[in-house]
C-alpha cells in the first residue's frame, strides 16, 4: 500500500504544478485583453517560486531510474523521446501561429522558418521545458560519477544568482534552464529519501512547508529584508515542502486522487497544447464581451477547464486516430544488453 500511496501523491503534485501553469499562461492572455482580475494574478504571482520547481522537482523525482541505465538504451528511451517532442511540437506551435493566430505574447514566433532551427540552443516559447528536461537528464546522467552533494551544491549556488539576477542573462529559456536543474538533480539523486519522510509525516510537511512559505513572503514582499535569489531558493523549497505534504493528504481521498493523478499522469498533453488554446480562447473571449475585467473571474476558471479539457481530448482523438506519433515517435524493436542492476 505504501508505495501506491507515494506514486499517487507524485501525480497528485505533478498535477498541480500543471494547473498553476494553465492558470498563469491564462493569465497572461486574458491580461492582453483586459480580462484577468488583478486578484487573481496576485495569487498566481505568489506561486511563482513554486510552479516550475514542483515541476522539475518530481520529474527529476521519476527521472532517476532511467539516468541509472546504460546509455545507448538512456539516449534511445528518454533523450530521443524528449527532442522528438520538442521538434514535433515547436513546430506545430510555430505553424498554428504563423497561419492560424498572432501569438500575442510572442508575436514573432511563426515569422521565420529560422526559428525552427535557432530553437536547438535558444527556445523562446512555452515548449522550453522539453528542451530543458533532455538537457537535465543528460547533464544528471554524466555527472552521476561525481558527489551529487556538490554537484548540487554548485547547481543551487547557480541557481540562487540566477533568481537573484546577479547573472545576467537575457533569454529566459536560458535563466530558466539554470534557475531549475538544482530542483531536478534533487529530486533525482535525493528524492527517494525525501518522498519516504514527506509519506511518514505529510501533515506535518504541509504546516511547516505553509508557515515558512509565508513567512518569507512577509521577509521579501513586506519588509524587504532578504535578498531576491535566497528568497527564491527557500521559498521554492518551503513551497515544495507545503505542496507535497497537502499532495500526500489529497491522496487520501479517493475522489480527488483519482482526479488529480489522472491529471498529473496526462501532464505531457496539457503542456504542449493548451497554450495555442487559451490564446485563441482568450481573444474569442474579448470579441465576444470586449474589455470586461469583471467578467475575468469566470473567465480565468473557464478557460482553464476548456484548455485542460480540450488538450486531453485531442491527445485521445491522436491516439485513436492513428496520429499517436504527435506525442511518442515511431517505434521499433531495439534489444539492448542486460544491466546487473
Amino acid at each position: 500500500m505504501q508505495p501506491k500511496a507515494r506514486i499517487d501523491w507524485l501525480d497528485i503534485a505533478k498535477g498541480i504544478s500543471i494547473f498553476f501553469v494553465v492558470i498563469y499562461h491564462t493569465l497572461l492572455y486574458l491580461n492582453l485583453h483586459h480580462l484577468a482580475p488583478d486578484l487573481y494574478s496576485r495569487i498566481s504571482d505568489v506561486m511563482t517560486p513554486i510552479r516550475m520547481p514542483l515541476f522539475f522537482t518530481v520529474s527529476g523525482f521519476l527521472a532517476a531510474s532511467a539516468t541509472q541505465k546504460p546509455w545507448r538504451e538512456f539516449l534511445y528511451r528518454k533523450v530521443r523521446l524528449l527532442l522528438y517532442l520538442f521538434a514535433v511540437w515547436s513546430t506545430i506551435r510555430w505553424l498554428y501561429f504563423r497561419y492560424v493566430q498572432v501569438n500575442g505574447l510572442l508575436p514573432t514566433e511563426g515569422n521565420d522558418l529560422y526559428q525552427l532551427i535557432e530553437m536547438w540552443w535558444a527556445p523562446s516559447t512555452g515548449i522550453w521545458f522539453i528542451w530543458a528536461l533532455a538537457i537535465y537528464m543528460v547533464a544528471t546522467k554524466a555527472a552521476s560519477s561525481l558527489s551529487h552533494a556538490a554537484v548540487i551544491g554548485v547547481a543551487a549556488i547557480v541557481s540562487l544568482l540566477t533568481f537573484g539576477n546577479h547573472l545576467q542573462i537575457d533569454l529566459f529559456t536560458h535563466r530558466n534552464l539554470l534557475q531549475y536543474f538544482a530542483f531536478f538533480l534533487f529530486g533525482c539523486w535525493y528524492g527517494k529519501a525525501i518522498v519516504h519522510k514527506i509519506t511518514a509525516r505529510p501533515v506535518m510537511t504541509a504546516v511547516v512547508g505553509f508557515l515558512a512559505f509565508s513567512a518569507l513572503y512577509v521577509l521579501r514582499w513586506r519588509l524587504q529584508a532578504i535578498d531576491k535569489g535566497a528568497w527564491a531558493m527557500a521559498s521554492s523549497v518551503a513551497g515544495l515542502a507545503w505542496l507535497c505534504g497537502t499532495a500526500m493528504l489529497m491522496s487520501r481521498i479517493q475522489r480527488i486522487r483519482q482526479a488529480f493523478s489522472y491529471f498529473g499522469q496526462n501532464t505531457l498533453p496539457v503542456y504542449v497544447t493548451h497554450v495555442m488554446i487559451v490564446s485563441a480562447l482568450a481573444a474569442l473571449i474579448s470579441l465576444a464581451i470586449g474589455e470586461n475585467p469583471a467578467a475575468g473571474y469566470l473567465a480565468v476558471p473557464f478557460v482553464c477547464i476548456i484548455a485542460v479539457g480540450l488538450s486531453l481530448a485531442i491527445k485521445t482523438v491522436a491516439d485513436r486516430s492513428g496520429a499517436g506519433f504527435l506525442y511518442a515517435p515511431p517505434t521499433r524493436k531495439v534489444q539492448f544488453a542486460p544491466t546487473n542492476a
